[in-house]
């Protein structure tokens, strides 16, 4: 294969990627906000809290972020192209959640063409911030084990948002302790890289 072909085939694989994942996000990101109620009192079946619950961890700020990651870490040659894809990944997902909700949502309430517009803004500028920084992160984590703290804070700070009335359901408490699993394991992660790193220079010395 010659360069352009290489390359046309590099960007078909990310455009299968983002096409396939930020439809499966999509498709649970609308199913997280339907949600059925889940506290006291609350008669829900296996199969809802399981769905539930993964809807609302694929839902959530952290696996948005670290799915634009892995897309800055498979698909960016370089932290332009890493920037770029995790870009153009989170403007997908976002318009596949915008449009499968639009298709699935009855509402009587009729928003106004201001009030439209500004979510549109707010949803798509969030989203390519939040793209950009998690697809140079994917892409610099190759360069530099470093880049995993940034999921420890990530987390922690998304518990904190959740805040303690998050553990009164059980929808919450699984969801509180995956990112409690995420943060332990981000932080091995940091630690195996980093050893690995040592090792690795050692031997070249």
């Amino acid at each position: 294969m010659n360069d352009n072909q290489l390359n046309l085939k590099h960007w078909r694989n990310f455009i299968l990627f983002s096409v396939v994942v930020g439809l499966i996000v999509g498709c649970f990101s609308v199913v997280s906000d339907h949600s059925p109620y889940f506290g006291e009192g609350s008669n829900v079946s296996t199969l809802e809290t399981v769905t539930s619950y993964l809807a609302i961890m694929i839902n959530s700020l952290p696996m948005w972020f670290i799915v634009a990651m892995i897309v800055g870490y498979l698909y960016g040659r370089n932290l332009k192209e890493g920037i770029l894809f995790g870009a153009i990944y989170t403007t997908m997902a976002i318009t596949f959640y915008f449009i499968i909700g639009s298709i699935f949502e009855e509402t009587s309430i009729q928003s106004t063409t201001k009030e439209i517009i500004t979510v549109y803004i707010t949803w798509y500028g969030t989203s390519l911030v939040g793209g950009c920084i998690g697809g140079a992160a994917g892409f610099l984590y190759k360069k530099t084990p470093y880049v995993l703290l940034l999921l420890p804070v990530g987390l922690t700070l998304q518990l904190l948002l959740n805040g303690y009335r998050s553990w009164s359901n059980s929808i919450g408490i699984a969801q509180n302790i995956t990112f409690c699993i995420m943060m332990i394991f981000s932080i091995w992660l940091f630690l195996n890289a980093k050893r690995k790193n040592r090792t690795s220079y050692d031997v070249q010395k």
